[in-house]
């Protein structure tokens, strides 16, 4: 490591991934463990608290820290680098980000803002889902007879159809454990999201769509049973409201959603696949004037890499189930498709917000590139409602010029009209205060 580095480092304080240590003392281990159950970070031995360079015994701090990290199981991924300012010897520990829950006799801990804490028993578990060491839908959670046939009988039509399947009606528990929906004659966690109403056995797996107008909730609608009913219910209702806008593709003139069906459902889809259910929160659909997000708990397992997405879900039985059924096809193809479908599509554009614990896909309007000056400022004026005679002063033109701009707008999608005569407003195309989603 170089100078700079710890230099900037030391300047920029303790934090979630740094901390200073005058001496290797004891409890290093647990301050290693907890680094390495979080995102990683740097130990600075032989840095005061308030970041004095007062050096350190680089031989003995290296053996203490040798002798204490045998206590860590499994054993963190370490490096340590020896630097020296103003002959003042630093040893900085360099803590990668566990792939597994690192623990000390038993006990796990955890690095939050600059202190260390042990987690509860819920709070491991539900690390563990979302570093993808346990796979929560293949625990067997309540009686199989608890199953609604119905939606079994809809699961074994749909795998004859989309996948060419045909199970025989004696054969279908010998399925169904196979793929891991049943377990110890018990649905498992997956079984229980995809053959019961749900909302009685795990309350938070549910979809939400929410209308937000000028940063706050206007509007808000729940989706609950059997996940492939939410996904279904959600995807429609959110189609419902979007609008069709007139634009040239080659030489034809065609009208289109204002944002790619497919990829809105493959997001939808997604996160419901991929989402950490031991994360007492819901699936939300956040509907703006100009841009849609979805956002599930959990972020990506420590195995994914955006740009190239091959990987083992974090809900393989779930995932199993939804692949049957014809909702998604191989592990890692819905960032694909979503690319593919934003990138075809003429005004969309969509940016992916992973986090350490939830993950989230924005579809943005792309506005027009020949827009003037005046069709982008009446933009601006529309995120509030207003009149055509209001909109003609504000940019200072004539109001037959507002009201042939304002068309222009409205055929591209961008805002809407409301209200007929001289109670006629303009607003920018999204939920209104009324939307009942």
């Amino acid at each position: 490591m170089k100078q700079e580095t710890l230099l900037t480092l030391i300047r920029n304080g303790e934090s979630e991934r740094v901390e200073f240590k005058r001496t290797a003392s004891k409890k290093l281990d647990q301050e290693i463990a907890a680094f390495a159950n979080a995102d990683g970070g740097y130990l600075l031995i032989g840095v005061d608290d308030n970041g004095t360079i007062v050096g350190t015994d680089l031989k003995a701090a290296q053996d203490t820290i040798a002798s204490q990290v045998q206590a860590i199981i499994p054993a963190p991924h370490l490096t340590m680098h020896r630097v020296s300012l103003d002959e003042k010897d630093v040893l900085v520990i360099e803590i990668e980000k566990a792939e597994n829950l690192c623990s000390i006799g038993g006990v796990v801990y955890i690095r939050i803002g600059t202190s260390v804490r042990p987690l509860s028993v819920q709070e491991i578990l539900m690390l563990s889902a979302e570093m993808g060491a346990v796979a929560w839908d293949e625990s067997p959670f309540i009686p199989k007879d608890k199953a609604e046939e119905r939606y079994i009988e809809w699961f074994f039509k749909r795998l004859e159809e989309s996948r060419g399947k045909s199970i025989t009606s004696d054969n279908r528990d010998r399925y169904l454990r196979s793929i891991r929906a049943i377990k110890d004659d018990k649905l498992t966690n997956a079984g229980v999201l995809f053959f019961t109403d749900v909302s009685e056995y795990l309350p938070n797996a549910r979809i939400r769509i929410i209308a937000i107008e000028k940063g706050e909730p206007v509007a808000s609608k729940e989706y609950e049973g059997p996940i492939w009913n939410t996904i279904e219910s959600a995807y429609n209702d959110l189609m419902r409201d979007l609008r069709k806008t007139e634009v040239v593709i080659g030489a034809k003139r065609v009208k289109i959603e204002e944002y790619p069906p497919r990829a809105l459902r493959e997001a939808i889809i997604n996160a419901v696949s991929h989402r950490n259910y031991i994360v007492q929160a819901d699936t939300r659909i956040f509907v703006h004037r100009d841009h849609i997000e979805i956002r599930n708990p959990g972020g990506l397992l420590p195995s994914v890499n955006l740009d190239d997405p091959e990987h083992i879900p974090r809900n393989p039985a779930l995932s199993q189930l939804l692949y049957d059924s014809g909702y998604t096809e191989r592990y890692g193809y819905g960032i694909r498709l979503i690319r593919s479908e934003v990138e075809k599509h003429p005004l969309c554009t969509v940016q992916f917000k992973p986090t350490s614990g939830s993950f989230g896909v924005v579809f943005s309007k792309k506005l027009p590139s020949d827009l003037d000056e005046n069709e982008r400022a009446l933009l601006k004026l529309l995120e509030t409602p207003a009149k055509s005679s209001d909109l003609a002063s504000a940019i200072n033109v004539s109001k037959p010029t507002v009201i042939r701009k304002l068309k222009r707008l409205e055929e591209l999608g961008l805002i809407v009209k409301e209200g007929v005569g001289a109670h006629t407003k303009y607003r920018i195309s999204g939920p209104s205060e009324s939307s009942d989603i």
